[in-house]
């Protein structure tokens, strides 16, 4: 009874992370270049059951102690590319990332909705440099025009190259704020991925999808707060019935 208790409550603990992940895709949905976090729930530990008659121990069959909540892995497959028309707003064709200059390190975003700052550098939305493959880029006044390899040309000018980065394909990336992505893996400078300019990459987030494993999400929830319920009602009628018959 009490294993059913854990098992109930651990069920509940794993569906409700699950939910704050859908909820962040839900709320990025319309966010250029987020990706969406892909959430697995597994068993924590499995115990094989026999059973034992007569001296002879015959299979029942694995159980379950408990459910657990995985860190959630971030999809990076392409979202749709839409234009802008604005020529410092840019989107990868391929599974690169421009690279980020921020007080914590580089970073990594999809997001493409670039502007200059007082000093001319190519900046993020929310201020931090964006590298090209000689650092910081920074643009003399005139027309910008950004070729398919990320080549930038301000009038007849090429002021630099943006650093396109991949990575391998189990890399494990961890969102942080402003829609940018921390990793621990060796990336590479990309030889494949191609710059679109004048537009920016939508959000990979399925609405559909994402509102239907919310509704799985909560149904499971609930379920395990019944059975969580049902096993207290049940140990508490136990405790009773013990009292009363050691009494009588």
């Amino acid at each position: 009874m009490i294993r059913t208790i854990y098992q109930a409550a651990a069920g509940m603990m794993a569906q409700f992370a699950r939910q704050l992940t859908l909820s962040t895709d839900l709320a990025n949905i319309d966010t250029p270049g987020y990706k969406r976090q892909e959430s697995t729930i597994r068993d924590f530990r499995e115990l094989f059951l026999l059973r034992l008659a007569d001296g002879q121990a015959s299979p029942v069959g694995p159980l379950s102690t408990a459910v657990r909540w995985e860190q959630p892995r971030v999809d990076t497959q392409q979202g749709a590319l839409v234009e802008t028309g604005r020529p410092l707003d840019l989107a990868i064709a391929g599974n690169a990332f421009f690279a980020v200059q921020t007080p914590d390190g580089i970073e990594y975003t999809r997001d493409g909705r670039f502007q200059l700052d007082a000093q001319r550098r190519l900046v993020t939305a929310d201020g931090y440099p964006v590298l090209g493959e000689q650092g910081p880029l920074v643009l003399p006044p005139g027309d910008v025009w950004v070729e398919p390899d990320g080549t930038i040309l301000v009038g007849d000018q090429v002021v630099g190259r943006l650093l396109l980065v991949e990575f391998p394909a189990d890399a494990a990336f961890e969102l942080v704020a402003g829609n940018r992505y921390r990793t621990e893996a060796q990336g590479t400078p990309s030889q494949t991925a191609g710059v679109s300019q004048g537009f920016v990459e939508a959000s990979n987030v399925d609405l559909t999808q994402t509102l239907t494993d919310m509704l799985a999400a909560t149904r499971s929830y609930q379920l395990a707060a019944r059975t969580l319920q049902l096993a207290d009602e049940t140990l508490r009628l136990a405790v009773n019935s013990v009292g009363r018959v050691t009494q009588g």
